[in-house]
């Protein structure tokens, strides 16, 4: 059993689900009214744990009542990956059915022909462990016996199924390990369709929303608010968010000392790259680390020097509550640039804002 699955393809598809600016959680996690990744996200942990527990099982024991518990381990490893596949096929490629419907390639000599190999799974599952107490199987209530090992054919294992009708025949399961395990192996590798559906999926959204002209502003804030609303749209993505939100706070700042609003104007200019890289960047769909970030921008060094009480200061502008040591990171900031920037409670918090990227600019 430990070379016939691994877990690089269950990693991989979480790599997948994971990528692409969380496509598949912006779209999934609601998804018609129902939060559809949290369901992506079970069949994702129970697959790993069935998986890397089938890769490290044992070999199967001589002693017949732990090789059964053993077996059944194994059916329900595989039950669980089986059911899994069945709900992310439901998620991403058809919420009307099931994959592997009225296929017949796993079992041969089935104990009951009209079932699929789907159902006749099951009925192994039921016999061997499940629930072999109390089945509902030809049409009459039966009992599964102690799992032994047969000396006239080639399985694993077998099971009698007594019925609860008196005078009934008893009926005589098999299960064949390399069976199971070709069962596994056919529902594990739909992995590799499902992905690429996923992948499908995302390339059609990016051309949708590619082919939605951004509309242009030649006023810079004006095309901030468009950029923040697009943002949303386009996969939401947190970074982007944040310097959207940013370079609003920025541009939404009045400057009102003589002494920096050149020095204002001027920041605010070098930032108009910035924004038309986003803009360019969300209209096709292309989410990646900006090239004209405003970190880059960063040229002084007190943002070593003043590290502590920067990140203090960043934590109640971009928090909702007040600070009390927020003075004290004034007086501090004023200390190091000789109060070049005035810094003082009684600004707006975007001019505040501003001011601490002129500090660090310069």
């Amino acid at each position: 059993m430990k070379n016939v699955i691994s877990d690089d393809k269950i990693r991989d598809f979480r790599d997948l689900i994971n990528s692409n600016s969380n496509f598949v959680y912006q779209i999934y996690k609601n998804k018609g009214g129902k939060n559809l990744f949290n369901l992506v996200c079970s069949c994702l942990d129970w697959i790993t744990v069935s998986v890397r527990h089938l890769e490290n099982a044992p070999e199967l024991d001589k002693n017949i009542d732990t090789k059964s518990m053993q077996v059944y381990s194994l059916i329900s490893s595989i039950d669980l990956i089986s059911e899994s596949i069945k709900q992310l096929h439901r998620v991403f490629v058809n919420e009307n059915n099931i994959p592997f419907l009225g296929e017949k390639k796993c079992f041969n000599e089935r104990l009951f022909s009209n079932e699929d190999d789907n159902e006749y799974f099951k009925t192994i599952r039921a016999c061997f462990g499940a629930h072999p107490v109390n089945l509902n199987q030809s049409k009459s209530k039966r009992f599964a016996s102690w799992p032994f090992e047969s000396h006239i054919n080639s399985s694993d294992l077998c099971v009698h199924l007594y019925s609860r009708d008196i005078n009934e025949e008893d009926l005589l399961l098999n299960v064949n390990i390399n069976e199971l395990l070709k069962f596994l192996v056919i529902r594990y590798d739909y992995l590799d369709v499902i992905s690429d559906r996923i992948e499908s999926l995302f390339s059609k959204y990016r051309k949708d929303l590619s082919d939605q002209m951004i509309e242009t502003k030649s006023d810079p804030l004006e095309q901030l608010y468009i950029l923040r609303n697009e943002s949303k749209k386009r996969l939401d993505n947190d970074y982007y968010n944040r310097e959207i939100d940013d370079l609003i706070m920025i541009f939404e700042a009045e400057v009102t000392d003589p002494e920096l609003v050149q020095i204002a104007d001027n920041y605010k200019e070098s930032l108009l790259p910035l924004i038309e890289e986003i803009k360019s960047n969300l209209q096709v769909m292309n989410i990646v680390d900006l090239e004209n970030d405003s970190i880059v921008r960063v040229r002084s060094n007190l943002g070593g020097q003043l590290n502590y009480e920067l990140s203090k200061f960043y934590s109640w502008v971009y928090g909702d509550r007040d600070d009390p040591l927020l003075s004290y990171y004034f007086e501090r900031f004023n200390e190091v640039t000789k109060g070049k920037f005035n810094f003082t409670s009684c600004d707006e918090i975007n001019l505040t804002f501003l001011k601490a990227k002129l500090m660090l600019a310069e």
